[in-house]
């Protein structure tokens, strides 16, 4: 696993070389770096609300022609969750989940005027799941977390600059994470089928130059 991530991790500087070297072919490819902010819940937890912060940060390949649609290829390491904020004075409890992962988001770009309509799949690896429910430290949860995750993407972007992308998109898991429970416990903490959701902000910066 580390491999391949190293391995995908220096494709975007080859895909670059190798388009500036074959500029006017029918096909051009680019790649870059992104990374931004992640801001999440899990449908099913009993929590509502984006409350969980974290930050997403990977590589990202395009493929495409000089015209209205373009493929693009990531792979980023991306925190999600959620976390049920104190409602003092009657509510002072509070407690996160913390569902750490590797996305694989394949995306169609849409171009309309000055911006970028994005459609696509995630599929996701899980590198760890945790909890913290008395604010002291971090703990393996004992929830039946999938191993794996598959998403549905929807994003929009905007060129900024020569070489660089802003982004947002949200993302939205299509197959259940964790399995609705035989017997609901009827506390707020799991109640249903869990499924990811999120709001991601962020830059993209491609090593090539970009076609205004």
């Amino acid at each position: 696993m580390r491999q391949a991530l190293l391995i995908f991790a220096f494709l975007p500087y080859l895909l670059s070389a190798q388009a500036e070297n074959t500029e006017g072919r029918a096909f051009q490819f680019n790649g870059g770096l992104i990374g931004g902010a992640t801001v999440s819940q899990i449908h099913g937890d009993g929590i509502g609300g984006f409350n969980k912060v974290g930050f997403n940060l990977g590589a990202t390949i395009e493929i495409g022609r000089r015209g209205k649609k373009n493929i693009q290829l990531g792979i980023a390491y991306n925190q999600k969750g959620s976390k049920k904020p104190p409602n003092p004075p009657e509510d002072y409890d509070t407690w996160k989940y913390r569902f750490t992962y590797i996305d694989i988001p394949i995306t169609m770009s849409y171009s309309y005027k000055i911006f970028d309509i994005l459609v696509g799949l995630q599929p996701s690896i899980l590198l760890a799941a945790e909890e913290d429910f008395y604010g002291v430290a971090w703990d393996p949860t004992g929830l039946p977390i999938k191993k794996y995750d598959l998403g549905a993407v929807l994003g929009i972007r905007t060129v900024y600059g020569n070489h660089s992308h802003l982004f947002a998109r949200v993302t939205q898991s299509i197959l259940a994470i964790a399995p609705r429970p035989e017997t609901p416990t009827g506390t707020p903490r799991w109640n249903n089928r869990m499924l990811n959701m999120t709001v991601e902000v962020g830059v993209s910066y491609m090593f090539s130059q970009l076609d205004n």
